[in-house]
């Protein structure tokens, strides 16, 4: 079932090692998941792959988290965008909330669990789109 939800973890690359655990751990768990060093990088694969959840860090160079999630939402309005971030203030959290975020994680993650009931939760809440598309076409 879950396998067939594919996963974008874009983080810097001063969090490498944390993404490439977080990473084995979705996969251990049955979601194709695939990793981004840069947004810039991250907005490219988006362009060209199809991923249901999007796991963004917001402090990045070049183009940050919030700018990502405004272009990811161009592309595919229903895509589950999940904010991560050390660094927060309210001005980011209802900057995100505006721009389409679906949550938001405060780093460091108090458990692989924790991270892995918010994708679950999105998850559910793509199937009740879906649900509701197909109910709408029959």
């Amino acid at each position: 079932m879950k396998c067939r939800y594919k996963i974008l973890i874009v983080d810097n690359e001063e969090n490498e090692e944390a993404v490439s655990l977080l990473k084995k751990n979705l996969e251990q768990e049955g979601y194709g998941v695939d990793t981004s060093l840069s947004a810039t990088e991250a907005l490219e694969k988006v362009k060209n792959t199809k991923y249901h959840i999007v796991l963004t860090a917001i402090v990045m160079p070049q183009m940050d988290g919030l700018d990502l999630l405004r272009e990811i939402k161009k592309y595919d309005p229903l895509a589950q965008v999940i904010m991560m971030t050390e660094f927060s203030t309210m001005g980011r959290i209802l900057s995100a909330l505006e721009y389409g975020a679906n949550d938001y994680i405060l780093k460091p993650f108090k458990s692989t669990e924790y991270v892995l009931d918010i994708i679950q939760y999105a998850v559910k809440k793509l199937e009740r789109w879906r649900d509701a598309f197909i109910e709408i076409v029959q």
